[in-house]
């Protein structure tokens, strides 16, 4: 992984000097110093906004070639539905019989297909047939067929409960564009959101706390009547707004360009993000806690980064990975970000539904917090009292 962006040449040392404002005005004064620092230095925004931007523009463009196309099988009120949560700029929908759906998938006519019973029985049960042959989409397709279903039971459950989706596999003939589709942007843009609010925490914010230690910033916080806790805080909240600025950035970026949604939940998403933001803003203190110098700091950024952003389900999904994978994958704290994401953006799940994420992700964070708070030293290694 590239360096991450140094905190050195900042200005940093504005957030010692006193503000002519009573605790407030001070606390809001020392927040806007902050976001200037982060807005100065251009090598921050370039890791933390531009290199995600650019992750979502290569992927969608080598993706994103053409309109995945859909067979769906069902009776007119649900086919209906069903065809109106797949949205024509990305999705070609074909209405077939129940054999025509699985002859259409089995011979790679189309990417994935929808049946549904015309049968009145509830739940009512909605297979979503596969080919077996094309393992790199399958995950994401599911997650885009998924949604579609979440927006069949929003209209079910004003009359009688429930759709639930049911996956089947057919065998058949690997497709020539197996990757190039629609689908996989669906599945890439929340993980590519986890990825950049999980570098800016842990790499950005951590390496920034120990320049500030290494050029003697907390040191001379300390000296002065600021709490240190208000400084910390205001760094935090600072480091919110970025997050916000990444996530507005990335996407509508991905909305404009390959109609991506937020789900039917935004408040959720919004909870999710900021819990999953300040999580790994604990582990980024943690590691300017533990580390003693930038070096050695990025060494240990690097260890716990570089596995989970290639291990976590990021950029392909996990339920195609061999189990001992899937097992490693548990552990990680991305997995569970990048989870809660894609559940409520590509899946449609209500806030209910991504809980144990944010548990997982707020239980974890306030552990590395716990530990950080433990281990932080205001002075940098062999400097006196």
């Amino acid at each position: 992984m590239s360096r991450p962006p140094s905190a050195r040449g900042t200005g940093l040392a504005e957030l010692t000097r006193p503000a002519p404002y009573g605790a407030v005005g001070t606390f809001w004064h020392l927040v806007r110093i902050n976001l200037l620092i982060i807005g100065r230095n251009r090598q921050i925004l370039v890791f933390n906004v531009l290199v995600p931007l650019l992750m979502i523009l290569i992927f969608g463009g080598l993706f994103q070639s053409h309109a995945t196309e859909v067979a769906i099988s069902a009776p007119d009120p649900a086919y209906a539905v069903l065809r109106q949560a797949l949205p024509s700029s990305s999705f070609t929908v074909e209405r077939v019989t129940p054999p025509g759906a699985r002859r259409a998938v089995s011979d790679g006519t189309v990417s994935f297909a929808m049946v549904v019973p015309a049968s009145s029985a509830r739940p009512v049960r909605v297979t979503v047939v596969e080919n077996a042959a094309n393992v790199t989409d399958n995950g994401a397709r599911t997650a885009v067929a998924q949604a579609a279903v979440a927006r069949l039971n929003q209209v079910l459950l004003g009359t009688e409960p429930q759709a639930v989706p049911v996956v089947a596999m057919v065998s058949g003939g690997l497709q020539s564009v197996t990757i190039a589709s629609s689908d996989y942007i669906q599945f890439l843009t929340p993980g590519v959101l986890a990825y950049a609010v999980f570098t800016a925490g842990v790499l950005g914010a951590g390496l920034r706390t120990v320049s500030d230690r290494e050029r003697g910033t907390l040191r001379r916080v300390r000296a002065t009547p600021l709490p240190i806790g208000v400084f910390l805080a205001t760094q935090i909240l600072a480091q919110l707004v970025l997050v916000l600025v990444q996530a507005v950035v990335l996407l509508g970026v991905a909305r404009g360009l390959y109609g991506v949604g937020i789900g039917p939940h935004p408040e959720g998403l919004a909870l999710i993000t900021v819990v999953g933001a300040l999580c790994f803003l604990a582990f980024g203190f943690l590691i300017a806690g533990v580390a003693r110098g930038e070096q050695a700091a990025l060494t240990i950024g690097n260890l716990f980064s570089l596995p989970q952003l290639f291990v976590a389900g990021i950029f392909f999904p996990l339920s195609q990975s061999p189990a001992w994978l899937q097992g490693i994958a548990r552990v990680m704290p991305l997995r569970y970000f990048s989870d809660g994401l894609r559940g409520l953006m590509a899946e449609g799940k209500p806030l209910g539904g991504v809980w144990v994420d944010i548990v997982v992700l707020a239980g974890v964070g306030a552990a590395a917090l716990v530990v950080a708070v433990r281990t932080f030293r205001f002075d940098p290694v062999g400097a006196g009292a």
